[in-house]
Protein backbone atom coordinates (compact mmCIF):
# COMPACT_ATOMS: atom_id res chain seq x y z
CA UNK A 1 0.00 0.00 0.00
CA UNK A 2 3.03 2.74 0.71
CA UNK A 3 4.66 1.98 -2.41
CA UNK A 4 1.32 2.00 -4.01
CA UNK A 5 0.72 5.80 -2.34
CA UNK A 6 4.43 6.63 -3.56
CA UNK A 7 3.70 5.66 -6.81
CA UNK A 8 0.09 7.51 -7.12
CA UNK A 9 1.39 10.66 -5.79
CA UNK A 10 4.76 10.67 -7.67
CA UNK A 11 2.71 10.81 -10.66
CA UNK A 12 0.68 13.31 -10.46
CA UNK A 13 -0.92 15.43 -13.42
CA UNK A 14 -3.68 17.29 -14.08
CA UNK A 15 -6.61 17.10 -11.91
CA UNK A 16 -9.57 18.92 -10.93
CA UNK A 17 -9.83 20.44 -8.00
CA UNK A 18 -13.55 21.63 -6.34
CA UNK A 19 -15.99 22.00 -8.66
CA UNK A 20 -15.55 25.27 -10.34
CA UNK A 21 -12.81 24.40 -13.25
CA UNK A 22 -9.60 23.00 -13.56
CA UNK A 23 -6.02 23.30 -11.66
CA UNK A 24 -2.47 21.63 -11.94
CA UNK A 25 -1.54 19.38 -9.37
CA UNK A 26 1.98 20.19 -7.50
CA UNK A 27 3.42 17.37 -9.36
CA UNK A 28 5.24 17.23 -12.97
CA UNK A 29 3.32 15.78 -15.73
CA UNK A 30 4.86 12.06 -15.66
CA UNK A 31 4.30 9.60 -18.65
CA UNK A 32 4.20 6.37 -15.87
CA UNK A 33 1.08 6.32 -15.17
CA UNK A 34 -2.85 6.92 -16.14
CA UNK A 35 -6.19 6.32 -14.03
CA UNK A 36 -9.56 4.85 -14.07
CA UNK A 37 -12.19 3.03 -12.45
CA UNK A 38 -15.63 1.64 -12.78
CA UNK A 39 -16.78 -1.89 -13.35
CA UNK A 40 -16.26 -4.88 -10.76
CA UNK A 41 -17.70 -7.19 -13.09
CA UNK A 42 -14.32 -7.13 -15.22
CA UNK A 43 -12.18 -5.85 -12.27
CA UNK A 44 -10.08 -8.78 -11.82
CA UNK A 45 -9.31 -10.02 -15.44
CA UNK A 46 -8.23 -5.82 -16.12
CA UNK A 47 -5.84 -6.44 -13.28
CA UNK A 48 -4.22 -9.10 -14.18
CA UNK A 49 -4.21 -7.53 -18.06
CA UNK A 50 -2.82 -4.44 -16.78
CA UNK A 51 0.02 -6.58 -14.38
CA UNK A 52 0.98 -8.23 -18.14
CA UNK A 53 1.28 -4.59 -19.87
CA UNK A 54 2.47 -2.68 -17.48
CA UNK A 55 3.96 -2.32 -13.68
CA UNK A 56 2.68 -4.83 -11.13
CA UNK A 57 0.15 -3.00 -8.64
CA UNK A 58 -2.77 -4.21 -7.12
CA UNK A 59 -6.42 -4.33 -7.76
CA UNK A 60 -8.25 -1.38 -5.55
CA UNK A 61 -11.85 -2.14 -4.02
CA UNK A 62 -13.57 1.06 -3.47
CA UNK A 63 -14.68 1.67 0.23
CA UNK A 64 -14.06 3.16 3.44
CA UNK A 65 -10.95 2.35 3.61
CA UNK A 66 -10.25 0.65 0.64
CA UNK A 67 -9.07 -2.73 0.16
CA UNK A 68 -6.81 -4.28 -2.02
CA UNK A 69 -6.03 -7.31 -3.84
CA UNK A 70 -3.13 -8.83 -6.05
CA UNK A 71 -4.66 -11.78 -8.57
CA UNK A 72 -1.89 -13.63 -9.48
CA UNK A 73 0.56 -12.60 -12.72
CA UNK A 74 -0.96 -13.88 -15.53
CA UNK A 75 1.38 -17.18 -17.39
CA UNK A 76 0.60 -17.18 -21.36
CA UNK A 77 1.87 -20.05 -22.85
CA UNK A 78 0.15 -19.81 -26.15
CA UNK A 79 1.11 -18.48 -29.40
CA UNK A 80 3.77 -15.66 -28.48
CA UNK A 81 4.13 -16.28 -24.85
CA UNK A 82 4.19 -14.08 -21.76
CA UNK A 83 4.85 -14.56 -18.20
CA UNK A 84 3.61 -11.79 -17.00
CA UNK A 85 5.92 -12.16 -13.61
CA UNK A 86 8.91 -12.08 -15.52
CA UNK A 87 8.21 -9.81 -18.60
CA UNK A 88 5.76 -6.55 -19.29
CA UNK A 89 5.52 -4.44 -22.15
CA UNK A 90 5.84 -1.32 -20.64
CA UNK A 91 7.62 -1.93 -17.28
CA UNK A 92 7.63 1.64 -16.57
CA UNK A 93 3.95 2.08 -16.87
CA UNK A 94 1.32 1.70 -14.29
CA UNK A 95 -2.39 1.12 -15.46
CA UNK A 96 -3.94 2.20 -12.04
CA UNK A 97 -7.79 1.20 -11.52
CA UNK A 98 -10.24 0.60 -8.61
CA UNK A 99 -13.52 -0.81 -9.02
CA UNK A 100 -15.96 1.32 -8.07
CA UNK A 101 -18.67 -0.43 -9.89
CA UNK A 102 -19.67 0.97 -13.44
CA UNK A 103 -21.98 3.99 -12.27
CA UNK A 104 -19.20 5.79 -10.59
CA UNK A 105 -16.90 4.79 -13.49
CA UNK A 106 -19.34 6.72 -15.68
CA UNK A 107 -19.13 9.48 -12.95
CA UNK A 108 -15.65 9.56 -12.46
CA UNK A 109 -15.28 10.40 -16.25
CA UNK A 110 -17.96 13.06 -16.68
CA UNK A 111 -16.76 14.82 -14.22
CA UNK A 112 -13.42 14.34 -14.41
CA UNK A 113 -12.88 14.59 -10.87
CA UNK A 114 -10.85 11.28 -9.43
CA UNK A 115 -12.38 11.97 -5.71
CA UNK A 116 -15.81 10.17 -7.67
CA UNK A 117 -13.44 7.37 -7.28
CA UNK A 118 -13.70 7.36 -3.39
CA UNK A 119 -10.08 7.03 -1.35
CA UNK A 120 -7.39 5.17 -2.77
CA UNK A 121 -5.32 4.09 0.38
CA UNK A 122 -5.60 4.04 3.98
CA UNK A 123 -4.63 7.89 4.54
CA UNK A 124 -7.43 9.06 2.84
CA UNK A 125 -5.87 10.24 -1.06
CA UNK A 126 -7.62 10.87 -4.12
CA UNK A 127 -6.15 9.64 -7.62
CA UNK A 128 -4.23 12.54 -9.37
CA UNK A 129 -6.51 12.61 -12.86
CA UNK A 130 -8.83 10.39 -15.14
CA UNK A 131 -8.08 8.92 -18.24
CA UNK A 132 -10.69 6.42 -18.38
CA UNK A 133 -14.05 4.75 -17.07
CA UNK A 134 -15.05 0.86 -17.40
CA UNK A 135 -18.82 0.17 -17.79
CA UNK A 136 -21.00 -2.91 -18.23
CA UNK A 137 -24.13 -0.44 -19.13
CA UNK A 138 -23.65 1.02 -22.39
CA UNK A 139 -24.14 4.67 -22.78
CA UNK A 140 -27.01 5.79 -25.01
CA UNK A 141 -27.07 8.65 -27.44
CA UNK A 142 -28.93 10.48 -24.12
CA UNK A 143 -25.51 10.33 -22.34
CA UNK A 144 -23.42 11.72 -25.17
CA UNK A 145 -26.25 14.68 -25.50
CA UNK A 146 -25.04 15.14 -21.77
CA UNK A 147 -21.00 14.78 -22.86
CA UNK A 148 -21.90 17.63 -25.19
CA UNK A 149 -24.29 20.28 -24.26
CA UNK A 150 -24.48 19.55 -21.09
CA UNK A 151 -27.04 17.69 -18.08
CA UNK A 152 -26.66 15.12 -15.54
CA UNK A 153 -25.23 12.55 -15.89
CA UNK A 154 -24.62 9.67 -12.51
CA UNK A 155 -25.60 12.27 -10.24
CA UNK A 156 -22.63 14.65 -12.13
CA UNK A 157 -23.72 18.08 -13.50
CA UNK A 158 -21.65 19.23 -16.31
CA UNK A 159 -22.51 22.27 -18.16
CA UNK A 160 -22.86 23.33 -21.95
CA UNK A 161 -20.38 24.28 -24.11
CA UNK A 162 -18.82 27.39 -23.54
CA UNK A 163 -20.63 27.81 -19.92
CA UNK A 164 -19.14 28.49 -16.71
CA UNK A 165 -19.73 25.44 -14.02
CA UNK A 166 -21.19 26.68 -10.95
CA UNK A 167 -21.28 25.31 -7.33
CA UNK A 168 -21.03 22.00 -7.59
CA UNK A 169 -21.46 21.69 -11.14
CA UNK A 170 -18.23 20.77 -13.96
CA UNK A 171 -16.86 21.68 -16.79
CA UNK A 172 -18.20 20.86 -20.49
CA UNK A 173 -16.05 17.43 -21.50
CA UNK A 174 -16.54 18.06 -25.14
CA UNK A 175 -14.99 21.59 -24.82
CA UNK A 176 -12.20 20.55 -22.62
CA UNK A 177 -11.32 16.85 -23.51
CA UNK A 178 -13.10 16.10 -26.81
CA UNK A 179 -16.06 13.63 -28.47
CA UNK A 180 -16.47 10.75 -25.87
CA UNK A 181 -15.01 7.35 -26.95
CA UNK A 182 -16.84 3.97 -26.29
CA UNK A 183 -16.19 0.75 -27.10
CA UNK A 184 -16.72 -3.00 -25.64
CA UNK A 185 -13.34 -5.12 -25.16
CA UNK A 186 -14.88 -8.47 -23.30
CA UNK A 187 -18.19 -10.54 -23.54
CA UNK A 188 -19.98 -11.29 -20.68
CA UNK A 189 -21.68 -13.48 -18.92
CA UNK A 190 -23.40 -12.68 -15.74
CA UNK A 191 -23.66 -15.57 -13.49
CA UNK A 192 -26.67 -16.74 -11.07
CA UNK A 193 -24.45 -17.73 -8.05
CA UNK A 194 -24.72 -19.65 -4.78
CA UNK A 195 -22.89 -21.66 -2.48
CA UNK A 196 -23.44 -25.59 -2.88
CA UNK A 197 -23.94 -25.75 1.21
CA UNK A 198 -27.00 -25.65 2.64
CA UNK A 199 -26.57 -26.69 5.97
CA UNK A 200 -23.65 -26.90 8.42
CA UNK A 201 -23.96 -29.18 11.84
CA UNK A 202 -22.41 -29.16 14.99
CA UNK A 203 -21.98 -32.62 16.49
CA UNK A 204 -21.05 -33.72 19.83
CA UNK A 205 -17.52 -34.38 19.23
CA UNK A 206 -16.96 -31.29 17.69
CA UNK A 207 -17.25 -31.97 14.27
CA UNK A 208 -19.08 -30.35 11.47
CA UNK A 209 -21.44 -32.33 9.07
CA UNK A 210 -22.02 -29.81 5.73
CA UNK A 211 -25.24 -30.91 3.23
CA UNK A 212 -24.93 -29.68 -0.34
CA UNK A 213 -27.51 -29.49 -2.99
CA UNK A 214 -28.29 -32.85 -4.31
CA UNK A 215 -27.78 -31.36 -8.34
CA UNK A 216 -29.03 -34.48 -11.18
CA UNK A 217 -26.81 -32.60 -13.09
CA UNK A 218 -23.97 -31.39 -11.71
CA UNK A 219 -20.84 -30.41 -13.77
CA UNK A 220 -18.00 -32.69 -13.24
CA UNK A 221 -15.29 -30.03 -12.33
CA UNK A 222 -17.58 -29.24 -9.57
CA UNK A 223 -18.60 -25.30 -10.73
CA UNK A 224 -22.33 -26.25 -10.23
CA UNK A 225 -25.24 -27.07 -12.48
CA UNK A 226 -28.29 -26.08 -10.46
CA UNK A 227 -30.49 -25.71 -13.13
CA UNK A 228 -33.04 -22.81 -13.82
CA UNK A 229 -35.72 -21.88 -16.44
CA UNK A 230 -36.61 -18.71 -16.85
CA UNK A 231 -40.08 -19.07 -15.41
CA UNK A 232 -38.25 -20.05 -11.99
CA UNK A 233 -35.64 -17.41 -11.62
CA UNK A 234 -38.30 -15.24 -12.88
CA UNK A 235 -40.16 -16.21 -9.94
CA UNK A 236 -36.82 -16.00 -7.64
CA UNK A 237 -35.42 -12.82 -8.43
CA UNK A 238 -39.12 -11.08 -8.09
CA UNK A 239 -39.02 -12.76 -4.45
CA UNK A 240 -41.97 -14.79 -5.44
CA UNK A 241 -39.74 -18.07 -4.10
CA UNK A 242 -38.59 -17.78 -1.02
CA UNK A 243 -37.72 -21.23 -0.28
CA UNK A 244 -35.17 -23.53 -2.02
CA UNK A 245 -38.29 -26.45 -1.94
CA UNK A 246 -40.22 -24.32 -3.87
CA UNK A 247 -37.30 -25.25 -7.19
CA UNK A 248 -39.47 -27.59 -9.01
CA UNK A 249 -37.60 -31.29 -8.74
CA UNK A 250 -38.55 -31.14 -12.69
CA UNK A 251 -35.84 -29.28 -13.15
CA UNK A 252 -33.56 -31.70 -11.22
CA UNK A 253 -34.52 -34.95 -12.93
CA UNK A 254 -37.54 -34.85 -10.78
CA UNK A 255 -35.24 -35.43 -7.49
CA UNK A 256 -34.72 -33.35 -4.49
CA UNK A 257 -31.90 -30.82 -4.00
CA UNK A 258 -32.14 -32.11 -0.66
CA UNK A 259 -28.56 -33.89 0.37
CA UNK A 260 -29.44 -37.42 0.39
CA UNK A 261 -27.85 -37.58 3.93
CA UNK A 262 -29.74 -34.84 5.08
CA UNK A 263 -33.18 -37.06 6.83
CA UNK A 264 -34.44 -33.74 8.13
CA UNK A 265 -37.28 -31.93 6.60
CA UNK A 266 -36.04 -30.11 3.80
CA UNK A 267 -37.16 -26.25 3.98
CA UNK A 268 -33.77 -23.82 2.87
CA UNK A 269 -34.60 -20.37 2.98
CA UNK A 270 -33.83 -18.82 -0.10
CA UNK A 271 -32.23 -15.28 -0.17
CA UNK A 272 -31.58 -12.96 -3.14
CA UNK A 273 -28.88 -11.07 -2.84
CA UNK A 274 -28.11 -7.80 -5.21
CA UNK A 275 -26.11 -4.98 -5.65
CA UNK A 276 -26.21 -1.09 -4.12
CA UNK A 277 -24.36 0.59 -5.97
CA UNK A 278 -25.46 1.33 -9.28
CA UNK A 279 -23.83 -1.45 -11.20
CA UNK A 280 -23.67 -2.95 -14.67
CA UNK A 281 -23.42 -6.25 -13.72
CA UNK A 282 -27.00 -5.13 -12.48
CA UNK A 283 -27.97 -3.50 -15.62
CA UNK A 284 -27.00 -7.08 -17.86
CA UNK A 285 -29.10 -9.17 -15.24
CA UNK A 286 -32.42 -6.09 -15.15
CA UNK A 287 -32.20 -6.20 -19.29
CA UNK A 288 -32.54 -9.86 -19.55
CA UNK A 289 -35.26 -10.08 -16.60
CA UNK A 290 -37.18 -7.11 -18.21
CA UNK A 291 -37.34 -9.38 -21.30
CA UNK A 292 -37.75 -13.10 -20.09
CA UNK A 293 -40.30 -12.23 -17.22
CA UNK A 294 -42.79 -9.54 -19.35
CA UNK A 295 -45.44 -11.82 -18.67
CA UNK A 296 -45.02 -12.85 -15.16
CA UNK A 297 -47.52 -11.94 -12.68
CA UNK A 298 -46.20 -9.25 -10.14
CA UNK A 299 -42.87 -8.72 -12.60
CA UNK A 300 -41.22 -5.68 -11.21
CA UNK A 301 -38.35 -5.02 -14.24
CA UNK A 302 -39.49 -2.68 -16.21
CA UNK A 303 -38.66 -3.00 -20.33
CA UNK A 304 -36.64 0.67 -19.89
CA UNK A 305 -33.98 -1.28 -17.65
CA UNK A 306 -31.60 0.18 -15.30
CA UNK A 307 -28.41 -0.10 -13.27
CA UNK A 308 -29.74 -0.47 -10.00
CA UNK A 309 -32.73 -2.93 -8.80
CA UNK A 310 -36.40 -2.05 -8.63
CA UNK A 311 -37.32 -0.50 -5.22
CA UNK A 312 -40.03 -2.47 -4.99
CA UNK A 313 -37.56 -5.61 -4.38
CA UNK A 314 -34.73 -3.39 -2.12
CA UNK A 315 -34.50 -4.76 1.27
CA UNK A 316 -31.84 -4.58 4.04
CA UNK A 317 -28.03 -3.64 3.13
CA UNK A 318 -24.61 -5.51 4.17
CA UNK A 319 -21.88 -4.01 5.11
CA UNK A 320 -18.58 -5.87 3.92
CA UNK A 321 -16.98 -4.87 6.99
CA UNK A 322 -18.93 -7.18 8.90
CA UNK A 323 -19.42 -11.00 9.21
CA UNK A 324 -21.81 -12.38 6.93
CA UNK A 325 -23.88 -14.38 9.59
CA UNK A 326 -26.27 -14.08 11.55
CA UNK A 327 -27.96 -12.32 8.39
CA UNK A 328 -28.34 -7.93 8.50
CA UNK A 329 -30.87 -6.68 10.15
CA UNK A 330 -34.21 -6.52 8.25
CA UNK A 331 -33.12 -9.17 5.75
CA UNK A 332 -36.78 -9.87 4.48
CA UNK A 333 -37.87 -13.06 2.12
CA UNK A 334 -38.36 -11.85 -1.07
CA UNK A 335 -36.29 -8.99 -1.34
CA UNK A 336 -32.80 -8.60 -1.92
CA UNK A 337 -30.11 -7.96 0.18
CA UNK A 338 -27.86 -5.36 -1.32
CA UNK A 339 -24.39 -4.61 -1.08
CA UNK A 340 -21.98 -2.67 -2.86
CA UNK A 341 -19.13 -4.17 -5.91
CA UNK A 342 -19.44 -7.75 -6.94
CA UNK A 343 -16.62 -8.65 -3.99
CA UNK A 344 -19.45 -7.64 -1.65
CA UNK A 345 -21.95 -9.80 -3.68
CA UNK A 346 -19.41 -12.59 -3.41
CA UNK A 347 -18.57 -12.59 0.11
CA UNK A 348 -22.45 -12.24 1.39
CA UNK A 349 -23.33 -15.74 -0.92
CA UNK A 350 -20.42 -17.39 1.10
CA UNK A 351 -20.86 -19.72 3.50
CA UNK A 352 -18.02 -19.20 5.37
CA UNK A 353 -20.21 -19.57 9.13
CA UNK A 354 -19.37 -22.08 11.27
CA UNK A 355 -21.48 -23.48 13.97
CA UNK A 356 -20.02 -23.40 17.58
CA UNK A 357 -22.93 -24.26 19.66
CA UNK A 358 -22.41 -21.12 21.67
CA UNK A 359 -24.28 -17.63 22.35
CA UNK A 360 -21.17 -16.13 20.61
CA UNK A 361 -19.64 -15.82 17.40
CA UNK A 362 -22.47 -17.67 15.68
CA UNK A 363 -23.74 -18.68 18.40
CA UNK A 364 -25.86 -21.90 16.76
CA UNK A 365 -25.58 -25.79 16.89
CA UNK A 366 -26.85 -26.00 13.04
CA UNK A 367 -26.79 -22.97 10.23
CA UNK A 368 -29.22 -23.47 7.27
CA UNK A 369 -28.20 -20.62 4.67
CA UNK A 370 -29.10 -20.50 0.94
CA UNK A 371 -28.57 -17.63 -0.76
CA UNK A 372 -28.36 -16.61 -4.49
CA UNK A 373 -27.15 -13.73 -6.38
CA UNK A 374 -25.40 -12.10 -9.75
CA UNK A 375 -21.88 -12.21 -10.40
CA UNK A 376 -19.51 -11.92 -13.11
CA UNK A 377 -18.07 -15.26 -13.46
CA UNK A 378 -14.76 -14.68 -12.72
CA UNK A 379 -15.91 -14.65 -8.98
CA UNK A 380 -16.85 -18.09 -8.65
CA UNK A 381 -16.30 -21.47 -9.62
CA UNK A 382 -14.04 -22.57 -12.09
CA UNK A 383 -12.86 -19.19 -13.34
CA UNK A 384 -12.03 -17.87 -9.70
CA UNK A 385 -9.38 -20.47 -9.51
CA UNK A 386 -7.45 -18.09 -12.18
CA UNK A 387 -8.87 -15.11 -11.39
CA UNK A 388 -7.91 -15.36 -7.12
CA UNK A 389 -10.76 -12.51 -6.40
CA UNK A 390 -11.75 -14.92 -3.40
CA UNK A 391 -11.94 -18.42 -1.99
CA UNK A 392 -15.49 -19.04 -1.10
CA UNK A 393 -16.62 -21.62 -3.35
CA UNK A 394 -19.45 -20.11 -5.08
CA UNK A 395 -21.39 -22.38 -7.79
CA UNK A 396 -23.18 -20.87 -10.40
CA UNK A 397 -26.25 -22.32 -11.93
CA UNK A 398 -27.33 -23.84 -15.66
CA UNK A 399 -29.82 -21.67 -17.59
CA UNK A 400 -32.58 -22.64 -20.16
CA UNK A 401 -32.10 -21.02 -23.16
CA UNK A 402 -34.70 -19.62 -25.67
CA UNK A 403 -34.08 -22.31 -27.65
CA UNK A 404 -34.49 -24.75 -25.08
CA UNK A 405 -31.25 -25.86 -24.33
CA UNK A 406 -29.18 -25.77 -20.70
CA UNK A 407 -26.16 -23.33 -20.97
CA UNK A 408 -23.47 -22.87 -18.67
CA UNK A 409 -21.97 -19.74 -18.55
CA UNK A 410 -18.84 -19.82 -20.46
CA UNK A 411 -16.73 -17.89 -22.91
CA UNK A 412 -18.11 -19.71 -25.56
CA UNK A 413 -21.76 -19.84 -24.49
CA UNK A 414 -21.19 -15.80 -24.07
CA UNK A 415 -19.63 -15.42 -27.60
CA UNK A 416 -22.38 -17.15 -28.76
CA UNK A 417 -25.00 -15.22 -27.41
CA UNK A 418 -22.80 -11.98 -28.80
CA UNK A 419 -22.33 -13.03 -32.20
CA UNK A 420 -25.18 -11.42 -34.01
CA UNK A 421 -24.40 -8.49 -32.89
CA UNK A 422 -22.48 -6.30 -35.40
CA UNK A 423 -20.26 -3.28 -34.74
CA UNK A 424 -21.56 -0.16 -36.70
CA UNK A 425 -20.94 0.96 -40.05
CA UNK A 426 -18.62 -2.51 -40.62
CA UNK A 427 -19.09 -5.26 -43.10
CA UNK A 428 -18.95 -9.07 -42.02
CA UNK A 429 -15.58 -8.90 -41.47
CA UNK A 430 -15.40 -5.45 -39.47
CA UNK A 431 -13.77 -3.52 -42.54
CA UNK A 432 -15.20 -0.49 -42.67
CA UNK A 433 -18.72 0.17 -44.35
CA UNK A 434 -19.61 4.24 -45.43
CA UNK A 435 -23.12 2.52 -46.44
CA UNK A 436 -23.73 -0.46 -43.94
CA UNK A 437 -25.70 1.89 -41.55
CA UNK A 438 -28.34 0.03 -40.03
CA UNK A 439 -26.24 -0.60 -36.44
CA UNK A 440 -25.30 2.80 -36.69
CA UNK A 441 -22.38 5.41 -37.42
CA UNK A 442 -18.96 4.73 -36.53
CA UNK A 443 -18.98 8.37 -35.04
CA UNK A 444 -22.00 7.97 -32.91
CA UNK A 445 -20.70 6.56 -29.21
CA UNK A 446 -24.00 4.95 -28.41
CA UNK A 447 -23.53 2.35 -31.39
CA UNK A 448 -21.04 0.73 -29.96
CA UNK A 449 -22.70 -0.65 -27.07
CA UNK A 450 -25.25 -1.86 -26.77
CA UNK A 451 -28.13 -0.23 -24.64
CA UNK A 452 -29.65 -1.35 -21.18
CA UNK A 453 -33.49 -1.88 -22.16
CA UNK A 454 -34.94 -5.14 -23.66
CA UNK A 455 -34.80 -3.66 -27.16
CA UNK A 456 -31.57 -5.09 -26.90
CA UNK A 457 -30.88 -8.48 -28.89
CA UNK A 458 -28.95 -9.45 -26.06
CA UNK A 459 -32.08 -9.25 -23.54
CA UNK A 460 -32.43 -12.98 -24.68
CA UNK A 461 -30.15 -14.20 -27.12
CA UNK A 462 -31.85 -16.26 -30.00
CA UNK A 463 -28.30 -17.78 -31.05
CA UNK A 464 -27.76 -21.65 -30.76
CA UNK A 465 -25.55 -22.49 -27.80
CA UNK A 466 -26.10 -19.18 -26.32
CA UNK A 467 -26.06 -18.61 -22.36
CA UNK A 468 -28.67 -16.30 -21.56
CA UNK A 469 -28.17 -13.54 -19.20
CA UNK A 470 -25.24 -11.60 -21.37
CA UNK A 471 -23.47 -7.96 -22.13
CA UNK A 472 -20.35 -6.34 -22.65
CA UNK A 473 -18.21 -4.21 -20.47
CA UNK A 474 -17.37 -1.07 -22.40
CA UNK A 475 -13.93 1.19 -22.46
CA UNK A 476 -15.04 4.69 -21.78
CA UNK A 477 -12.47 7.42 -22.41
CA UNK A 478 -12.08 10.77 -24.20
CA UNK A 479 -10.29 11.53 -27.73
CA UNK A 480 -7.82 14.05 -26.47
CA UNK A 481 -5.01 13.75 -24.02
CA UNK A 482 -3.13 16.17 -22.69
CA UNK A 483 0.03 14.60 -22.99
CA UNK A 484 1.38 12.08 -25.71
CA UNK A 485 2.50 10.03 -22.53
CA UNK A 486 -0.58 9.70 -21.43
CA UNK A 487 -2.34 9.41 -25.41
CA UNK A 488 0.60 6.38 -25.90
CA UNK A 489 -0.34 4.81 -22.77
CA UNK A 490 -4.48 4.17 -23.29
CA UNK A 491 -3.87 4.01 -26.79
CA UNK A 492 -1.05 1.48 -26.61
CA UNK A 493 -2.71 -0.74 -23.85
CA UNK A 494 -5.84 -0.69 -25.83
CA UNK A 495 -3.62 -1.97 -28.82
CA UNK A 496 -2.81 -4.64 -26.69
CA UNK A 497 -5.87 -5.77 -25.20
CA UNK A 498 -7.44 -5.70 -28.39
CA UNK A 499 -5.13 -7.51 -30.91
CA UNK A 500 -2.65 -9.64 -28.82
CA UNK A 501 -3.25 -13.01 -28.90
CA UNK A 502 -2.36 -12.75 -24.84
CA UNK A 503 -5.94 -11.09 -24.81
CA UNK A 504 -7.74 -13.00 -27.30
CA UNK A 505 -7.09 -16.38 -27.13
CA UNK A 506 -10.59 -18.12 -26.65
CA UNK A 507 -9.69 -20.92 -24.51
CA UNK A 508 -5.61 -20.12 -23.12
CA UNK A 509 -5.80 -16.13 -22.78
CA UNK A 510 -6.44 -13.96 -19.93
CA UNK A 511 -10.21 -13.06 -21.09
CA UNK A 512 -11.27 -16.80 -21.39
CA UNK A 513 -9.50 -18.53 -18.10
CA UNK A 514 -11.50 -14.97 -16.36
CA UNK A 515 -14.53 -16.80 -17.81
CA UNK A 516 -15.15 -13.60 -20.12
CA UNK A 517 -14.99 -14.17 -23.64
CA UNK A 518 -12.80 -11.78 -26.10
CA UNK A 519 -14.64 -9.54 -28.89
CA UNK A 520 -15.30 -11.67 -32.45
CA UNK A 521 -12.64 -10.75 -34.79
CA UNK A 522 -14.92 -8.25 -36.66
CA UNK A 523 -15.59 -6.27 -33.46
CA UNK A 524 -11.69 -6.27 -33.44
CA UNK A 525 -11.13 -5.10 -36.70
CA UNK A 526 -13.78 -2.28 -36.48
CA UNK A 527 -12.26 -0.80 -33.22
CA UNK A 528 -8.97 -0.85 -33.86
CA UNK A 529 -9.19 0.64 -37.16
CA UNK A 530 -10.99 3.25 -35.80
CA UNK A 531 -10.10 4.21 -32.19
CA UNK A 532 -6.06 3.27 -32.12
CA UNK A 533 -5.08 2.92 -35.90
CA UNK A 534 -7.23 5.39 -37.77
CA UNK A 535 -7.34 3.43 -40.55
CA UNK A 536 -10.47 4.31 -42.48
CA UNK A 537 -9.35 8.19 -41.93
CA UNK A 538 -12.35 8.67 -39.98
CA UNK A 539 -10.64 11.02 -37.47
CA UNK A 540 -12.18 9.04 -34.63
CA UNK A 541 -8.87 8.36 -33.23
CA UNK A 542 -7.46 8.90 -29.97
CA UNK A 543 -5.08 11.67 -30.15
CA UNK A 544 -3.07 14.85 -28.56
CA UNK A 545 -5.02 18.38 -27.51
CA UNK A 546 -3.72 20.55 -30.05
CA UNK A 547 -1.32 18.15 -32.28
CA UNK A 548 -4.12 16.42 -33.43
CA UNK A 549 -5.86 17.61 -36.50
CA UNK A 550 -9.18 17.39 -36.25
CA UNK A 551 -11.35 17.26 -32.74
CA UNK A 552 -8.31 17.33 -30.99
CA UNK A 553 -7.36 21.20 -32.76
CA UNK A 554 -10.43 23.28 -31.56
CA UNK A 555 -9.96 25.80 -29.51
CA UNK A 556 -10.11 25.30 -25.99
CA UNK A 557 -9.43 21.42 -26.17
CA UNK A 558 -6.55 20.74 -23.64
CA UNK A 559 -6.90 16.71 -23.02
CA UNK A 560 -7.13 15.20 -19.57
Amino acid sequence: MTNLKSRILMTACVAFAGATGMTSSASAASSSAIYGGGSSLVAPYFRQAGDCYGAETPLIIAGTPPTFLSPPLFDYTGNKAQNCATMQIKPTLTINYISTGSGTGVAGLFSHDPTKYGEIDAQGDFYPSVQYGLSDAGLAQSDDQIWNNGGTEHGVTVVCDGCTPGQGQYPNPLQYYGPLVQFPFSVDPVTFAYNSTYEKILNGDGSITSYHFNLKFARADGSGGLRLDATTYCEIFNGQITNWNQIPKSLNGNQSLQDPNDHGTFSVPLQIVGRSDSSGTTSIFYRHLATVCASLAGNQYAAAGGTTLPATLIGATYNVSNPNYPPVNGETPGKFTIVANSSGVAQYLAFTAVPNGSNGNNGANAIVLGRIGYLGPDYALPYVLNTGANNYNLNTATLKNSKGQWEAPTPATALKAFGTVLPPQSNANGTYCESCQTNGLRSQPWAWAQPISNSSPLGNPSATGSYPVVGTTNFLSYTCFATSASLAAVNGYNVYLNTKPINDDPKAGILATSGLAPLPSNWRVAINGTFMNNTNSLGLNFGQAQTTPGACSVSGVVGG
